[in-house]
């Protein structure tokens, strides 16, 4: 498999040639360092296809497709909500971190 980098500000930071029909292209977004110094990374790739005995040769580019900890793929539809449930779930915990204290003087 061929690999292809490319420079700073360019939409990919690098290109795979899959085979002569695929290439994929791929971006890595960022990473975050989790409990137990897991690494979730998370990356946005997209291929393009092509039918080589098609007269002209076409061209299929698939849609962008975003990677979550190299486990789940997402749209970007699927990102943005995922990204407001994380947050979400960001708040619950930092509020369940105040601790609960009994009152001391009961209403009578």
């Amino acid at each position: 498999m061929r690999e292809k980098k490319y420079p700073a500000g360019h939409r990919w930071q690098r290109s795979s040639v899959v085979d002569e029909e695929a290439i994929d292209h791929e971006r890595q977004i960022g990473q975050v360092i989790g409990v137990g110094n897991d690494v979730v990374r998370v990356r946005v790739a997209q291929r393009e296809d092509f039918d080589l005995l098609a007269d002209p040769v076409t061209r299929r580019v698939s849609d962008a497709r975003i990677t979550l900890g190299e486990t789940f793929e997402l749209t970007p539809a699927q990102a943005r909500e995922l990204a407001q449930v994380l947050i979400e779930a960001a708040q619950h915990a930092e509020n369940a971190q105040v601790p609960w204290r009994p009152r001391l003087v009961s209403e009578g």
